[in-house]
């Protein structure tokens, strides 16, 4: 039996032969430091670099960010020439779901053992692209005629465009997704058939679909549990859904059926699901699956927002009764207060010798109370009556609005290309304290405001849009009900007449087959007119700002606006004062932005952001567009990404000196915000 000196002996040469093998491994490892793409015209080489498995290595910065945390850091990668010819294969298959079906793939490299770095290189040959020839759909010929022209207009395939499955796709999902809302519940895509001919570089396409029987509803059952499931009738329940029996299926009403139902606050979880197990000839039952909760809620609530373009940090409180006088009625009073543009504040003044004279102090204080309504008049409308309180102080002003409002938002299918609608009535009255040396300036305005708000949402990711686009349309006109009133009665009004309009567009584009590389695009104009009376006289609470968080990041919030001069008599020295007051009434500004995700929850972005407000569209100069760039950082969260970003003034139309001889802390503003810029 070996003693066991000679065991142990045994054991340590073990271990060092182990070591010795792993230190040699270890030596011979190479990083691949770079991926060059020639050829590829037709594909970013960012693109191409998502679609291999080979990876460059990261800078020694991410490095030693992972050294400390993976989940903020990247490996290091290495050259490996065994998963090159995966790497061909992967373009091979990329090119040819995108129609080149002819292109020729290599791949060289270069290795310095002495710095231990890899280069790979690929040569591609791309060659002509295939375009569509014949498409042929099979499986619609039995559909009637007027369901068939509905259900077709979802397929925008063409003849003589270029070969993609991925858009072949998209389109073949949206005729799935017409028959669904046609009816056609078990609607489904069985396959396709694609001939090619690669002398003449065309994509013979068949299609086959399988629509099955078209359904009615049967229909509306209701599972309710919970706390407060005794108090919501069952028959409310099914005129939310708003679903009839005898109804064709339609999986768009469907949905918003179950989002009408989350919008009452009577459920914590809700589903509103087919039961296609108790389906009965052509009808099918619809079951609504939900948990409600309490009645009655009070919360506080710690306050984060943009609201203003400003970083605001508040506190408030909540206090929510739900079914409200029956009828899913919800019932919801808010109150909050807090500090606007926070990083400005000089806390040490502040809490020394409080006023509301302080110019670096600018907060905020509002009350509410609300009712929601949902199905209003038996029709898709959601019904908001609203009474409110807010004050508003910024530098120079004490601003206090009251009032009331009565909303109505149209529920639209998400497919069409306006998609949300509200009108509104607005009464409220605005008061505007100005703080003079030695007095204050105050103005009193009550305002009777007819409004529109209509969007089109198509962006892929409220979070992170990816891809898509994002319209706002706002309209207003002020005052037109009271004018007739008091034309009736020959009274004098001298309130302002006026109308604004407010646009604003956004654009996304995935630059990565990730989308993890987003480069976004806003364009934001607004136009006041006053009809009747003078521009001077609408409120500043109605007028246009540029800069701040979600505007002209190198500015302040709000501070590029006009300066308008007001006279006003000194009594003390019967001379004449300069009150300046904010506010214009043309708006134009503008973003691009380039955002990419470091990893799912970290994120950096680049900007440039222009524009300016003035008090007259006549006044506006292209010589009057500040330009403002920079950088931040997104820390990305279910509910919504915060971001850090620090803005440069890169043009300052107000200023004479140079850029490059200006103060660096007087030419950088520091935002925090909470959302995507736009």
């Amino acid at each position: 039996m070996p003693s066991p000196a000679l065991i142990k002996t045994f054991f340590l040469i073990v271990i060092f032969i182990s070591l010795s093998v792993t230190s040699a491994q270890e030596a011979k490892k190479i990083e691949l430091t770079s991926i060059y793409f020639a050829g590829n015209s037709s594909y970013s080489s960012s693109m191409l670099k998502d679609v291999i498995s080979s990876k460059e290595t990261p800078g020694w910065f991410w490095q030693l960010l992972n050294s400390i945390s993976s989940s903020i850091g990247k490996e290091p990668a290495y050259f490996d020439s065994l998963s090159l010819q995966d790497d061909i294969t992967a373009l091979e298959d990329f090119y040819k779901v995108n129609g080149f079906f002819k292109a020729d793939f290599s791949y060289s490299f270069a290795i310095d053992t002495t710095q231990k770095e890899a280069i790979v290189s690929f040569q591609i040959n791309e060659r002509q692209p295939s375009t569509f020839s014949e498409i042929n759909l099979f499986g619609l010929e039995a559909l009637p005629k007027e369901i068939s022209e509905d259900v077709l207009k979802g397929f925008t395939v063409s003849k003589n465009e270029q070969f993609s499955q991925l858009f072949l796709k998209n389109n073949r999902d949206a005729v799935i997704e017409n028959l669904n809302n046609s009816g056609y519940m078990l609607a489904a895509f069985d396959t396709s058939s694609i001939e090619m001919d690669t002398t003449k570089n065309l994509a013979n396409v068949d299609l086959y679909f399988e629509t099955g029987s078209r359904y009615k509803i049967s229909e509306v059952q209701i599972e309710k549990k919970g706390e407060g499931s005794d108090f919501v009738e069952t028959e409310l329940l099914r005129d939310l859904v708003g679903i009839k029996q005898d109804e064709f299926y339609n999986s768009e009403k469907i949905r918003q059926s179950q989002i009408r139902l989350y919008r009452t606050g009577l459920f914590s979880y809700v589903q509103v699901i087919p039961v296609t197990e108790d389906t009965s000839g052509n009808f099918v039952p619809l079951k609504v699956l939900g948990n409600i909760g309490k009645m009655n809620e009070l919360a506080p609530e710690l306050l984060m927002n943009n609201q203003q373009n400003t970083f605001n940090l508040g506190m408030g409180g909540t206090y929510m009764r739900k079914n409200f006088l029956g009828r899913a009625r919800k019932l919801t009073v808010t109150s909050s207060f807090g500090v606007q543009d926070l990083f400005k504040v000089n806390f040490p003044r502040v809490v020394k010798a409080f006023s509301l004279r302080d110019t670096s102090l600018s907060g905020f204080f509002d009350s509410k109370v609300k009712i929601e309504q949902p199905y209003v008049f038996n029709k898709p409308i959601f019904g908001i009556l609203e009474g409110y309180f807010t004050m508003r102080k910024d530098v120079v002003s004490n601003k206090r609005n009251y009032g009331g409002k009565l909303s109505f938002e149209f529920e639209l299918p998400a497919y069409t290309f306006i998609n949300f609608l509200s009108s509104y009535y607005n009464v409220e009255i605005a008061d505007e304290i100005f703080f003079l040396t030695d007095r204050e300036l105050t103005r009193s305005q009550t305002l009777s405001i007819l409004g529109l708000d209509m969007r089109s949402i198509k962006a892929s990711n409220p979070l992170f849009p990816a891809n898509g686009y994002n319209l706002s349309i706002g309209l207003e006109e002020a005052n037109s009900i009271p004018y007739f009133i008091s034309r009736l009665s020959d009274k004098a009004y001298t309130t302002p007449l006026y109308y604004k309009t407010q646009i604003t567009f956004a654009k996304y584009l995935a630059t990565n087959r990730k989308e993890s590389a987003i480069l976004g695009f806003k364009l934001k104009t607004g136009y006041l007119r006053a009809y009747r009376g003078s521009e001077l006289d609408v409120p500043t609470t109605k007028k246009f700002f540029a800069g701040g968080s979600n505007s002209i990041r190198g500015w302040r919030a709000r501070e590029l606006s006009p300066k308008l001069a007001v006279p006003v008599l000194n009594e003390a020295t019967n001379l004449e004062e300069i009150v300046i007051l904010e506010g214009g009434s043309f708006l134009f500004e503008g973003s691009m932005e380039y955002r990419y995700k470091l990893t799912e929850s970290f994120g950096v972005a680049t900007f440039v952001d222009f524009g300016n407000s003035w008090s007259n569209v006549k006044k506006a100069r292209t010589s009057e567009i500040a330009i403002a760039s920079g950088f931040g950082f997104r820390y990305y969260t279910m509910i919504a990404p915060f971001r850090i970003d620090f803005g440069f003034k890169t043009y300052d139309p107000y200023s004479d000196v140079p850029i490059f001889k200006r103060k660096f802390f007087d030419l950088m503003e520091f935002h925090f915000g909470i959302g995507e810029a736009f």
